[in-house]
């Protein structure tokens, strides 16, 4: 008696181009997820990356006890204490940064009283926002306009600092 197929010709199984083929569509399925994951995080990152830098210098502002001044200009930001009469310290501890993003088109902040400043045209010594020691701020907002989208970050007085992106 014999076991197994009872035909020797035809055998059941992949062939190995039928096995290959399925591995190839699983490789290149897992390829496109992975980048498209990759660039959500990426989106998120850089929406992350302003905020950390603003409840840093808050945090920093109430453990030293020192008004901190941010500064910004089309190119980059840096932040410093301020003295008594709100002009720049020599110690400078956050030093100049560059945008961490060089798609944006164009940067604007506005002030908590409603004037706007486009960051590209800001010349001026004084301070973009303060924060003071009790964990308030001077508040505005700061708008990133990139090609498809506007990213606002809105620093309420209070320390609290929202993100949002609106879609064009």
């Amino acid at each position: 008696m014999e076991t197994g197929c009872k035909d020797k010709t035809t055998s059941k199984g992949f062939t190995l181009i039928e096995i290959l083929v399925v591995i190839i569509i699983i490789g290149i399925t897992t390829t496109l997820i992975t980048l498209n994951f990759s660039a959500v995080n990426s989106i998120e990152k850089q929406i992350n990356t302003i905020d950390k830098k603003f409840s840093y210098l808050t945090e920093e502002s109430i453990i030293t006890g020192k008004v901190i001044g941010w500064y910004a200009t089309d190119s980059g930001h840096y932040a410093s204490f301020l003295s008594d009469n709100n002009t720049e310290s020599k110690n400078e501890f956050f030093q100049e940064a560059a945008w961490t993003d060089d798609n944006v088109i164009k940067k604007i902040f506005k002030f908590a009283d409603g004037t706007n400043i486009e960051l590209k045209n800001n010349s001026s010594k004084r301070p973009i926002l303060i924060f003071y020691p009790s964990g308030e701020n001077s508040g505005g907002t700061l708008e990133l306009h990139y090609s498809d989208y506007i990213q606002k970050i809105i620093i309420k007085n209070n320390a609290d600092i929202r993100n949002e992106t609106t879609r064009y």
